[in-house]
């Protein structure tokens, strides 16, 4: 009974799976949407990013200058930290701008044109230019 059960699950998933089709064409415009919210994304990323580690120096400039007196080491990171991390949220806007730089190149790598293609028609080999999608892959 588990075997059959198993097996009837196991029918009903790969059916399921080959039954999906992809819902986003891969168009010029896709990519190029696709760029623009990457590097706005980015932006805002890096944005965020100085402006913590501006904060962060602000506030550790505030608390460097108030001393305890009769203590020894009184010292307070807490802006440094503030200021580092903004540093390191500054750093995770660099792969933003890289994936945005590369669909901005697949959208221009991809075109619509007019290509001279080799058909045969009536035993004669002509020349024919159909509208064929191009793809130039730069290595």
């Amino acid at each position: 009974m588990k075997k059959m059960l198993l097996s009837l699950s196991m029918v009903f998933f790969i059916l399921n799976s080959f039954g999906q089709i992809p819902t986003t064409p891969l168009t010029k415009d896709y990519y190029l949407e696709k760029s623009k919210k990457q590097k706005k994304t980015a932006w805002i990323i890096l944005g965020t990013g100085l402006g913590l580690a501006a904060i962060g120096g602000l506030v550790q400039l505030t608390h460097s200058n108030q001393t305890s007196y009769g203590s020894g080491f009184d010292f307070d990171f807490t802006g440094a930290y503030i200021a580092i991390g903004g540093g390191v949220v500054s750093l995770a806007s660099i792969p933003c701008f890289v994936s945005a730089a590369k669909n901005k190149k697949l959208a221009v790598a991809i075109t619509i044109e007019n290509q001279n293609s080799l058909l045969s028609q009536n035993y004669n080999v002509t020349f024919k230019a159909p509208p064929s999608l191009c793809l130039k892959i730069d290595f």
